[in-house]
């Protein structure tokens, strides 16, 4: 039986005692799954029920949920961050694809690092690491670390060949753009585990603070300090990072200031103050 409920915008399909998710209003954009509807258990998310609801922000999962269908939250472009208890879950592939601006997977229990880490899994084609009952441990850290240090190995230009032949529609790089977009999501997941450094040991701590630098303002590459600008333009935590890193100094901090645009004022004056040495007219200038 396939029921509407007004409230919540849900669509359920019930039955034996049990219900699922079967789909949602268009423009939901934040939605609490209950535990029960009409005295059945809610269990799961079928197949596509979200996909594509573009306004879809944030998801809180009951309980008793079992199973989440594939493609199920799929190219859902808004949405920042699940939450769900921690037990058995399963996946079917492509539960959240396309959705790389997924900050979090928070599970009830787990340090908030852990579910931004889980969050990344679509950014790193990695759903294995979609383990609920496991996320806490460091085994996980490691298999996520293992898939880190493996999309570092990568050639930049890996894949390229595919994505001209299968690429999305809405996505038209040439070579040197695709370099250059590979070399971001690098970047991205190094700061992503530095900002997140539970578990982390240090030689690959090392090696991903070497690759931030190697792609800072003023390398043959820029691709960290793009990825920064583009996607986190007045986090001060990530510019935090970067001078921590050397990968913001004093040589190229003038190059630096000269990049962000005006909408970016609360990064300029961030960075001007990071910096103790006494100011000459350019930096006066900027600052005020």
């Amino acid at each position: 039986m396939r029921v509407y409920d007004k409230d919540s915008g849900l669509y359920f399909e019930i039955k034996d005692g049990t219900a699922e998710v079967s789909d949602c209003d268009k423009d939901v954009t934040e939605v609490v799954v209950p535990e029960f509807y009409e005295g059945s258990r809610i269990t799961g998310i079928k197949k596509k029920a979200f996909l594509g609801r573009r306004q879809l922000r944030s998801v809180a999962l009951p309980e008793g949920i079992k199973r989440i269908g594939q493609w199920a939250f799929s190219s859902c472009d808004a949405l920042r961050e699940v939450s769900c208890y921690r037990r058995e879950i399963i996946f079917e592939p492509g539960a959240f694809k396309g959705d790389d601006g997924l900050l979090t997977i928070d599970v009830k229990g787990n340090d908030p690092m852990i579910g931004r880490l889980m969050a990344a899994h679509v950014v790193m084609e990695a759903e294995y690491l979609l383990d609920v009952m496991s996320s806490d441990t460091k085994e996980w850290l490691i298999k996520w670390d293992r898939r880190l240090s493996g999309i570092l190995d990568m050639a930049d230009d890996e894949g390229y060949h595919l994505y001209v032949l299968c690429g999305e529609e809405d996505l038209h790089y040439d070579y040197d753009q695709y370099l250059e977009h590979m070399r971001k999501k690098k970047s991205g997941l190094c700061m992503l585990r530095l900002l997140n450094d539970i578990g982390l040991e240090e030689g690959l701590k090392r090696r991903i603070s070497k690759y931030l630098r190697e792609h800072t303002k003023g390398c043959e590459s820029e691709a960290a300090w793009r990825y920064l600008v583009e996607k986190h333009g007045d986090d001060t935590g990530y510019y935090r990072l970067m001078i921590e890193l050397d990968c913001i100094n004093e040589d190229n901090l003038e190059a630096v200031i000269m990049d962000l645009s005006d909408r970016h004022a609360e990064a300029k004056s961030y960075l001007l103050n990071s910096f103790s040495r006494d100011k000459d007219d350019f930096f006066e200038d900027l600052f005020l």
